[in-house]
């Protein structure tokens, strides 16, 4: 069964993609409280275009909560809008400076195709490809990542990263009119829910349950501190700053495996991207997402990332250490990944 709006803005897709004759199927929604901040609908497209050629589309259809109550007590309308930013400005402003550096070859392939968006009051909505016809899978969330994994994702990082990075220092008038009303979207959203108290609460709990471990019991942050880090440190030495993907948990990492092996990675849900320390992405993802009992060598894993900033920055046309030294970016890891200690504390409690 398909919602009025979800039926709205599928034959909005049909007209644009100029089918004459099709048919919509809708092949289920998210599972409850996965998508709370409205729904997400797996559709089709199958049928004919103009020119006669049989089209199909697998699509994901994202549409905002309308419950007026809830919209009052979180910003809905600025995730919706930040993550239409993304596939409406960034994506293709990206994708036209990699046209303009040379590349034949789509660098951002592996990002879904966006179809549609929509932004009117208490009423936002994207429809997005759904990378499961390209092979792509979500991860098990419950099972920890594989060193494979671990590895695309931080090269999925660098990758996206280097574009702003690249973008800054041969286009920065472009640069600055991208990130202009860039913010951070978890400091906003922490801000209006009142939520520093909740992550002050869920470190200490962390604290208490490791207090015989060494390493965690000299890590010690006040409340004040914490409500800093959450609220201030991320809008601190924004030289370096990059278009964040902001929501760096293992639900919103998708893998394409060939032979049993992952090969490709595709980062999903812009809704909380920020604009800070490329260090936010990466400690937001090591810290509750990496097994780091296993795998203990934090600064392989920075490396790993680094590796690939400067693969992309090459191919950009950039010299990068004209534009992130290694070292700087390991002072970025001293002063930021405080960040993700808190996010790590706050997902596992």
């Amino acid at each position: 069964m398909c919602d009025k709006r979800v039926s709205e803005v599928l034959k909005l897709v049909t007209k644009d993609e100029n089918f004459i004759d099709y048919k919509i199927q809708v092949h289920g929604k998210t599972e409850r409280g996965d998508g709370y901040l409205g729904k997400v609908t797996f559709a089709s497209v199958t049928g004919k275009t103009k020119n006669e050629d049989t089209k199909e589309l697998n699509l994901v259809v994202k549409t905002s909560a309308e419950n007026e109550l809830l919209r009052n007590e979180l910003p809905i309308k600025r995730f919706f809008e930040l993550e239409i930013y993304i596939y409406e400005k960034v994506i293709p402003t990206f994708t036209n400076f990699q046209q303009e550096m040379g590349f034949e070859s789509d660098i951002l392939k592996s990002l879904p195709t966006c179809y549609l968006t929509r932004n009117f009051e208490n009423n936002e909505a994207l429809i997005l490809e759904n990378l499961k016809a390209r092979g792509f899978e979500m991860a098990n969330r419950k099972i920890p990542l594989t060193f494979l994994q671990v590895r695309l994702v931080l090269e999925g990082y660098g990758k996206w990263h280097a574009f702003s990075l690249a973008l800054r220092y041969k286009q920065p008038e472009t640069f600055k009119r991208l990130v202009k009303n860039y913010g951070n979207m978890w400091s906003t959203y922490i801000s209006q829910v009142k939520m520093a108290h909740i992550f002050f609460q869920y470190y200490e709990e962390v604290r208490k349950f490791w207090e015989d471990d060494k390493n965690v019991a000299s890590i010690t942050f006040s409340e004040s501190e914490v409500t800093s880090i959450l609220m201030s440190l991320v809008f601190e030495d924004l030289d370096h700053a990059v278009i964040l993907h902001g929501d760096s948990w293992t639900n919103n990492f998708m893998f394409k495996e060939q032979s049993g092996k992952p090969v490709d990675m595709s980062l999903i849900d812009w809704q909380l991207s920020g604009f800070s320390s490329p260090i936010l992405d990466l400690s937001f993802f090591i810290y509750p997402c990496v097994d780091t009992e296993k795998y203990k060598n934090v600064g392989q894993l920075l490396k790993i990332y680094y590796d690939a900033v400067c693969g992309y920055l090459h191919q950009l046309n950039c010299e990068p250490m004209d534009i992130l030294p290694f070292n700087t970016l390991k002072k970025h890891r001293r002063k930021f990944s405080c960040y993700g200690l808190l996010f790590g504390s706050f997902i596992h409690t």
